[in-house]
């Protein structure tokens, strides 16, 4: 069989599984989890490699044990070649409504395909694509569709890329039991939690993604028996006397939702075999509290009590060959390498964390801290001896965002920041000339007026006040007040037209227009001052910096870049608005 193959971001990974494999392969399968001997602190995985020719020819099947925390890298579909990724089989991409709740789903094997409404044929398709009589053993997600339809996940991959974004979480989960899960997940709270709050206080060794899924391990019944049964089922299996075990992962929280994934259709359209997912919805509920700490010099050079001995950080240099291995842990107070794998999407609306920030106290020369750099090997076990120069690696998934379109995302941005910095954004409230400012939850628009004039103007200017002109649909204004100590500060956004992505696709996006964040000299100038701009911007087809001088104040546009430190989409755009305005968070 011959295959066609795409371009992905190149990345080197001479771990030992496969830097010394001279011919290409690609990942094709995941199987059972072993221990890792002697130390055990990372379970190994048993991964299948198809071997390709260069004529992209498959050939036969190799089997690697590899570290699990390497799985977020070693992605089904991606090709190396002595130790290096620069493309991957492209699967086809597909995205589902299930439900995460009991009876949503089943957990099967292969061999029970027959018993779960699957015809034999889902079996003969999925034998057919492991392609040889070689037990790749493994649980799968059975999620029961409409119309009698299933999407088939394997369990391996649903642990690797929902439970939590860092491997850590992974790594943890699957190698103790539960007393020393809390003590590596968790980190005690300064105080009991008020009712109706979920605070946690993560490991420093978490990603900021792995929150929510901890949130629930700690208040959710549910999420703590999905998360427990991951180490009891592997260890009952090893106590049995098994050489292996089949890792179950069940969805850790209950509802309905949505997963993208890519993989291949089998009995005959009927299931959906994912062999990566691209993105999932989070859990709807109550507002989690995540707490960080930031360390600061005191003016005596010492250390509080409390503070934390935090190792230095750093992320590979472009084209750095990165060793990682799997059979030797780091040093103690050796210096971490965060490694990103590829980006996990966040599928509708994004569960609500607040950042609750708490300076720690900490020395401004800290001697004992190593240097970036000093070694050449990183490992993501538990921190063990010293003198071996292997560093910790830090194996992470950022989160993707999906947008609920520019003007929601913004209003939901500024109400998320009202909410993580109360001292310096007092309320948030959208305004419309029929309802004044509020600041209910769901924000009106302002319509703009069709031009009636047509002398002198272009039939684009005519056209530009609508959302779509053929339906007569006119665009709206989202306007948005933000109340600091000092100053009310405005924001105006514009209703966005959905255009083609590019001329050979289906996917559409909205159109590119900039913000508007002005303050006024008199606040009472507010109503004059925005019908004026709602006309006037009209000529200018949205372009808000050919209106800035009109402004009885200061005013000024903003772009909405994205950065992969937003907790919620279009945060930086809505804090690079305030700051033009004077107001940093």
């Amino acid at each position: 069989m011959k295959i066609t193959l795409r371009s992905c971001r190149a990345f080197s990974f001479p771990d030992g599984t496969l830097k010394d494999e001279d011919k290409r392969m690609v990942v094709w399968w995941y199987g059972p989890v072993t221990k890792n001997l002697p130390s055990g602190t990372v379970p190994k995985v048993a991964v299948f490699f198809r071997y390709l020719d260069d004529q992209n020819n498959l050939g036969k099947i190799t089997k690697r044990d590899v570290a699990l925390t390497h799985l977020g890298l070693l992605r089904i579909g991606s090709v190396w070649h002595k130790g290096a990724c620069e493309t991957y089989f492209p699967h086809d991409k597909a995205k589902f409504d299930v439900s995460f709740s009991e009876g949503g789903w089943k957990l099967i094997k292969l061999a029970d395909l027959k018993s779960s409404d699957l015809s034999s044929k889902a079996e003969a398709d999925i034998t057919k694509y492991l392609s040889e009589s070689r037990d790749h053993k493994t649980y799968f997600i059975n999620f029961f569709l409409p119309n009698g339809k299933h999407l088939l996940i394997p369990c391996v991959e649903f642990f690797s890329r929902c439970y939590g974004s860092s491997s850590e979480v992974n790594r943890v989960l699957a190698t103790y039991s539960w007393e020393g899960v809390k003590e590596r997940l968790f980190k005690p709270l300064d105080e009991p939690p008020q009712p109706g709050t979920w605070p946690i206080k993560l490991n420093w060794r978490m990603h900021k993604g792995d929150a929510i899924l901890l949130a629930h391990i700690l208040y959710d019944p549910y999420a703590k028996l999905a998360a427990k049964n991951i180490y009891s089922h592997i260890e009952a299996d090893f106590l049995a006397g098994e050489s292996y075990s089949l890792l179950r992962a069940t969805p850790w929280f209950q509802g309905e939702g949505q997963l993208a994934v890519s993989g291949i259709s089998i009995d005959g359209g009927n299931a959906f075999l994912a062999l990566r997912i691209l993105g999932s919805s989070q859990p709807s509920g109550t507002t989690i509290q995540r707490e960080k700490e930031q360390r600061v010099a005191t003016e005596e050079g010492k250390d509080n009590d409390d503070s934390i001995d935090l190792p230095s950080k750093r992320q590979p240099g472009i084209g750095e060959i990165i060793d990682l291995t799997d059979d030797t842990e780091p040093d103690h107070g050796s210096s971490w390498l965060d490694i990103e794998e590829e980006k996990f999407a966040v599928l509708g609306k994004p569960r609500e964390v607040i950042d609750n920030w708490r300076d720690k106290n900490s020395s401004a020369n800290r001697q004992s801290k190593p240097k970036p750099g000093d070694e050449n090997r990183f490992s993501t076990g538990e921190a063990f001896g010293a003198g071996k120069d292997v560093g910790k690696a830090h194996l992470y998934a950022s989160l993707k965002m999906e947008s609920q379109g520019i003007l929601r995302d913004m209003w939901e941005a500024f109400r998320y920041l009202h909410k993580s910095h109360p001292n310096k954004i007092r309320n948030v409230e959208w305004f419309t000339f029929e309802n004044g400012f509020s600041a209910y939850s769901e924000p009106k628009l302002i319509q703009f007026n069709p031009i009636k004039d047509d002398t002198n103007i272009t039939t684009s200017v005519k056209h530009w006040p609508f959302i779509d002109y053929g339906k007569q649909q006119l665009r709206g204004a989202l306007v948005i007040r933000a109340m600091s100590d000092t100053k009310y500060i405005y924001i105006v956004e514009i209703q966005r037209k959905h255009i083609a992505s590019s001329a050979d696709s289906n996917e559409v996006e909205e159109e590119t227009i900039s913000g508007l964040c002005f303050v006024l000299d008199d606040d009472a100038d507010f109503d004059e001052w925005i019908r004026r701009l709602l006309s006037e911007i009209r000529y200018k087809k949205g372009i808000f910096k050919k209106v800035l001088n009109r402004c009885p104040g200061h005013a000024d546009a903003f772009v909405h870049r994205r950065s992969t430190n937003d907790s919620v989409y279009c945060e930086a755009a809505a804090k690079n608005a305030l700051r033009k305005m004077g107001l940093k968070l």
